[in-house]
């Protein structure tokens, strides 16, 4: 996957996840309420980036990777 293409799909996930809490936000009047479901939001946007910033994983998790000398 190249660059554009990563970018664009971890915008495409944030602006969703963005735009459904900008519609519950609206809703929220109690204080407490308000900051876990902000906290939770975060926590969300940030195990999507940093999924989708990893990448795929390797075939074959047990092999050794050697950078030659």
């Amino acid at each position: 996957m190249n660059d554009q293409n990563q970018k664009s799909e971890i915008m495409t996930l944030i602006s969703e996840e963005l735009d459904t809490w900008l519609d519950q936000s609206r809703r929220i009047k109690d204080g407490y309420e308000y900051e876990t479901a902000f906290i939770a939001f975060t926590r969300k946007l940030n195990t999507i980036l940093l999924e989708k910033s990893i990448g795929d994983a390797g075939i074959d998790r047990n092999k050794k990777n050697s950078i030659p000398a």
